[in-house]
């Protein structure tokens, strides 16, 4: 059986050699494909699947793909990385989706425990959990702030909006520090104007830089930083509480020190590597402890490359031929 990846308009970024924009075909498809067998690959669309397959089905699917797949006999794996019941503004259009994948798949995988958790809830089934791979080489660890710090943040849409902006700005001037914010997300003008409805104005916070996201201008940004950030919001729990770790990891691959608010459960299993909790606290300890943060960051690296390397994560999804 070959393992095909269902990734809906990837092919016209992989062919001109580009990563896709949708973080979860990268993640969940284009970097483990990488270290799997030549006959493994992806799909634009279920009508190029044979039932010498095993199609990995994700969120970016419709009722009609899965359907598709179950009337003509072709084995299906729903590949969860996200709780999209009842979330959202396709909420209804979401739930169909999740419900029928589930019912339906041959079997589910998804992304941590917490999602683990929230699909026996949703559907009574117990899913497998395939972990997200990092997806940039492993870089020096380095952590030598000057006087002026730079703060990195990126991020989704989604989660950029719902981070408290004024917040974590009125948390960064109490410190007296000298800083600049450099944040990327895709089309941020449209969260930008989210954020204002609801009062938050980010223009008139001259320390922040705001940048359309780029697979390499997100990696310069990371690099040229001495803390990754990542406020997690407490308005919206049950929207990130099940968020896949990918994020510190990839920060962690490549030698920064990650600072995250309470909130990601599976960013617990990390804690021992980055700064979790008060975002003050964890900023002034790291400055007082420059030692100790570039040894944490290492500790990091051995850990994701045990855990989390491409060809670790493509075992992962090449063992599902026996499973399935």
């Amino acid at each position: 059986m070959n393992i095909k990846f269902l990734l809906p308009k990837a092919r016209a970024f992989v062919e001109k050699d580009e990563p896709p924009k949708r973080a979860s075909q990268r993640f969940r498809g284009i970097v483990p494909l990488k270290y799997m067998l030549p006959t493994d690959g992806y799909i634009d669309s279920v009508d190029e699947a044979t039932k010498d397959d095993i199609v990995i089905v994700a969120k970016a699917a419709s009722v009609e793909d899965i359907m598709y797949l179950k009337d003509n006999g072709i084995k299906f794996v729903f590949d969860v990385c996200d709780d999209k019941w009842r979330l959202g503004r396709d909420h209804r259009s979401n739930t169909e989706i999740m419900n029928t994948g589930c019912k339906h798949a041959d079997m589910i995988t998804t992304t941590c425990e917490q999602l683990e958790h929230t699909i026996y809830l949703q559907c009574e089934r117990h899913a497998h959990i395939i972990d997200d791979p990092y997806e940039r080489d492993i870089e020096p660890v380095k952590f030598e702030p000057g006087k002026h710090l730079n703060l990195c943040y990126f991020g989704g849409r989604k989660s950029f909006s719902m981070v408290n902006w004024e917040e974590l700005f009125a948390i960064l001037d109490s410190m007296k520090i000298e800083y600049t914010l450099h944040a990327t997300t895709q089309k941020y003008q449209y969260a930008v104007q989210r954020l204002t409805r609801l009062g938050q104005f980010l223009s008139k916070h001259d320390r922040l830089k705001l940048y359309e996201w780029d697979y390499e201008l997100q990696a310069k940004l990371v690099r040229e930083c001495d803390f990754v950030i990542m406020p997690i919001s407490n308005t919206n729990p049950e929207r990130v509480y099940a968020k896949s770790p990918n994020r510190v990891i990839d920060s962690i691959a490549q030698g920064r020190y990650v600072i995250t608010t309470h909130g990601v459960i599976s960013y617990d299993n990390y804690v021992k590597f980055i700064g979790m909790g008060s975002m003050k606290r964890n900023i002034l300890w790291a400055l007082d402890n420059p030692k100790s943060v570039i040894s944490k960051i290492e500790e990091g690296q051995k850990y994701i490359q045990k855990h989390h390397s491409p060809r670790v994560i493509a075992k992962q999804w090449m063992s599902l031929r026996n499973k399935v």
